[in-house]
């Protein structure tokens, strides 16, 4: 069901994935969700991480970035990575589904768009933030990526809500099917 360049269901299989942007605390259902949709597809998955903070100033042969932080002050240049613990944790709740991992800098919906045209994906797919101030604050300020997204890209967007998640119904933990009898 599975093979080195992501996960295929049976059948017609694509070689357009699908990206998934993931932040370090992702709520579980957008990570299932997102994954269980590319497998339904037949889309290789790609999670893709954007650090913010960082603009990119290269692409390397092999795709990664070098980036550069937007503080002026500081001279210092990298190479962005996913986060390897944030790459396990995806791995344990999605242990069918062998994924690319790959990290950006930059504005998160320009990073995730330019790497669906990169990969020629089949859509992007995004959390929602959680609820509270400081995420509805952070919202107003610098926009919501999946509105971003949406709106300057032709690409479909999921956008997995988890709201849900945070007041106890989590579709990643689905019961089984009850018995209608």
């Amino acid at each position: 069901m599975t093979d080195a360049a992501g996960s295929h269901a049976a059948g017609g299989a694509s070689s357009r994935p699908l990206i998934i942007g993931v932040v370090a605390d992702v709520p579980d259902a957008v990570v299932t969700e997102a994954a269980a949709l590319g497998v339904e597809l037949g889309c290789p998955i790609v999670f893709a991480t954007v650090e913010p903070l960082r603009y990119s100033i290269s692409t390397l042969p092999d795709g990664s970035v070098l980036s550069m932080p937007l503080d002026p002050d500081v001279a210092d240049t990298q190479e962005e990575t996913f986060d390897p613990d944030l790459a396990s944790h995806i791995l344990s709740l999605v242990p069918d589904v062998r994924p690319e991992f790959v990290a950006r800098a930059g504005d998160p919906a320009i990073e995730l768009a330019r790497l669906a045209d990169e990969r020629d994906a089949r859509a992007i797919a995004v959390g929602t933030r959680k609820p509270g101030f400081r995420a509805s604050l952070e919202e107003f300020l610098a926009g919501s990526i999946g509105v971003s997204l949406a709106h300057n890209q032709a690409r479909p967007v999921i956008v997995i809500p988890v709201a849900h998640t945070i007041e106890g119904h989590d579709p990643a933990k689905r019961a089984p099917a009850s018995d209608a009898s």
